[in-house]
């Protein structure tokens, strides 16, 4: 009788360049079917798959909420399929140690992007021409500096893969990471084309650099700076974006952006550290988050979170301990 082959399946951040193109060089990889999900929806999708799938988790980091239920899905599918969870995203010895026993091929490291471990993972079945796919994922998630990352973009021109990165970040916050656009996107980086090759790109980065224009004149005046990090409310921005504007407006290593959403009664927040800030984010604010009944993570230089509206002032002045103790 013939075994059944696996169906190959591939869940990844929807959210930024990593996840998107972590995706694509599986998909080049292995032909596996993209699922885009951001961290709160991960669970949800992991449930629904079939336990003869051979399931690649990419750019989604665990956190305490999340990490059983995780587990559990994965020894699920484990009995009857295959399981490989790349990440750079903070882990735990205690949590590494349980999904290796349950039979999850753990690739992991905090030192590259998602995008270049997947790269590295699959290398031997991917042309070197993917390199590039990795390059934009190491440079818009700040891990560019990184000894692969730094290596891979060390063959290419290197303004050029600043130029497609960025254009590539800009047209995805502008579309606001709509599944539908990431999924294009996929589909054209899977045939080698430049991000400014692909239609919409271009177009869409553009007009991402005049909302930025607008934003860097609206920064001095509604930013704020206490101590060692500035912040900032925003409604439509990209709050990531806005984040990192704020690190060079007020010379501060950490800065973060946020919203208000009124139907959860929470604030939304994205934080980045400047390239020579000595602060672990991914460290720090998942247990801050924590202690005010929030969740949050993400890696060394940049972090998302949630927090209960009613915790705002509580958070900062967390925060400012928090980077005081680490100077």
């Amino acid at each position: 009788m013939l075994k059944r082959k696996l169906k190959t399946i591939c869940i990844a951040h929807s959210k930024d360049v990593d996840g998107v193109s972590s995706a694509t060089l599986a998909k080049i990889a292995t032909g596996a079917e993209s699922y885009l999900v951001n961290y709160d929806r991960l669970i949800d999708v992991l449930k629904n798959i079939d336990g003869k799938s051979d399931v690649i988790v990419c750019d989604l980091g665990m956190n305490d909420r999340t990490i059983n239920e995780f587990i559990n899905q994965a020894e699920r599918i484990c009995k009857e399929g295959k399981f490989t969870y790349i990440d750079h995203h903070p882990l735990s010895s205690y949590s590494k140690k349980r999904m290796k026993k349950v039979g999850i091929n753990l690739v992991h490291s905090t030192n590259e992007c998602a995008g270049v471990l997947t790269y590295n993972h699959f290398k031997k079945q991917l042309p070197k021409k993917a390199a590039l796919i990795a390059c934009y994922a190491a440079v818009t998630d700040y891990l560019d500096n990184k000894p692969i990352a730094n290596e891979l973009i060390g063959n290419y021109d290197r303004q050029l893969i600043l130029l497609e990165s960025t254009m590539l970040a800009y047209a995805m916050a502008y579309r606001d990471a709509r599944i539908s656009f990431s999924k294009k996107i996929i589909n054209d980086l899977e045939k080698f084309k430049l991000p400014h090759e692909i239609n919409g790109v271009p177009k869409y980065a553009s007009k991402q650099a005049d909302k930025m224009n607008e934003l860097m004149k609206q920064i001095p005046k509604k930013g704020k700076k206490m101590g060692k990090f500035a912040f900032m409310e925003v409604e439509n921005a990209t709050l990531g974006l806005v984040a990192n504007l704020l690190v060079g407006e007020f010379s501060v290593p950490i800065a973060f952006a946020y919203r208000i959403n009124k139907k959860t009664n929470s604030i939304e927040m994205s934080m980045r550290g400047s390239y020579n800030s000595k602060y672990n984010l991914g460290k720090i604010i998942p247990k801050i988050a924590k202690n005010l009944n929030g969740s949050g993570g993400g890696h060394s230089k940049a972090v998302g979170l949630r927090i209960p509206v009613k915790n705002k002032n509580k958070f900062l002045k967390s925060l400012k301990t928090e980077l005081e103790r680490h100077s």
